[in-house]
């Protein structure tokens, strides 16, 4: 039986993905199970040995090219596991209408959009959205192969590097950008000013630079790749992050993760509820959450969510770390 599994973006997203294809394998080890995803969000699966085949979209290509090569690659499985619910699946349903795809069977993970939203706007819902996305993720396969309900441990991110350097080996990581501003913390600085007070090597890494000179600070930002970043990761210490994708890669390597929440809650399911992850956050804010995905300004305009969020309480949580006192 072989079945393809979509999951198009974001990295985090598709990161993961990864544990619920272990889950799967590990029940099912028969299967084809194959792969597809944004060109760029391709080294998420390299060397993975539950999956068979990496199908590559690239995001640059129109509505029409992308039609047509899912129409031609769709017809030769039999189910697809829609975990983007939202662009591609209404290619999907159309293509499911065309006659050479009628064996094909499609299933769709149940994203809750509309109760995310009515969670921020009217605090509804509250309950319903403690779910981990890993396990509304595992969904569909569970009810098409009758599988047993795994603990969210069990659907753990993984991702494969390769042998590389131990360059980064006692650098402590830390990723200060965000997808959008209300989710960066405004203290970053002062906290690699008191880690490397205290002796610390730190790496910074990101998608632009962050511009801190110090001998004791490598800056990455803006000069490394997916894979780069997977490797310098793999080999570091632990990772100071926001509400990013870079949090579930280390996740993902089983590196310790202290993660900075601001506007996003646990009900949005991303939280890192792994082991050997912790958050840190302003408990009972009425204004949290304020967005589903985080904003560019705060609407109370007091921004208590991360300002109240200081170096010492991101410091005590790295203290705790034990890969830090070895």
């Amino acid at each position: 039986m072989k079945i393809l599994i979509i999951r198009f973006s974001a990295l985090g997203d598709v990161i993961l993905t990864t544990g619920v294809i272990r889950y799967i394998r590990k029940c099912i080890p028969e299967l084809t199970i194959d792969v597809m995803t944004y060109s760029h969000y391709a080294d998420v699966f390299k060397g993975n040995p539950d999956i068979n085949n990496v199908l590559s979209v690239d995001k640059q290509w129109g509505l029409k090219k992308k039609f047509f090569f899912m129409a031609k690659v769709l017809k030769n499985y039999d189910h697809i596991f829609d975990l983007h619910a939202k662009f591609s699946g209404i290619v999907i349903q159309a293509l499911s209408l065309l006659p050479f795809n009628l064996k094909v069977r499609f299933h769709r993970y149940k994203k809750d959009s509309l109760k995310r939203r009515l969670y921020v706007k009217y605090r509804l819902f509250k309950k319903e959205l403690q779910t981990h996305v890993t396990t509304k993720y595992f969904e569909p396969f569970r009810e098409v192969f009758s599988l047993k309900k795994p603990e969210v441990e069990d659907l753990r991110p993984i991702i494969y590097v390769e042998t590389s350097s131990s360059k980064y080996k006692d650098c402590i990581v830390v990723h200060p950008f965000a997808s959008k501003k209300t989710k960066e913390w405004p203290y970053t600085k002062e906290l690699v000013d008191k880690l490397t007070e205290t002796g610390k090597n730190v790496c910074i890494i990101g998608n632009k630079p962050y511009n801190y000179t110090h001998e004791r600070v490598t800056d990455l930002g803006g000069q490394t790749g997916i894979a780069d970043m997977f490797k310098i990761l793999s080999n570091s210490k632990c990772l100071i992050t926001t509400d990013s994708g870079p949090m579930h890669a280390a996740i993902a390597l089983n590196i310790p993760v202290v993660a900075i929440f601001g506007p996003t809650t646990r009900e949005f399911g991303f939280f890192p509820v792994f082991s050997n992850s912790s958050v840190v956050q302003v408990e009972d804010l009425k204004c949290r959450p304020c967005h589903v995905h985080g904003s560019d300004f705060c609407r109370e305009r007091h921004f208590r969510c991360m300002k109240d969020i200081h170096v010492c309480h991101v410091m005590k949580k790295i203290q705790e770390i034990r890969a830090l006192n070895n």
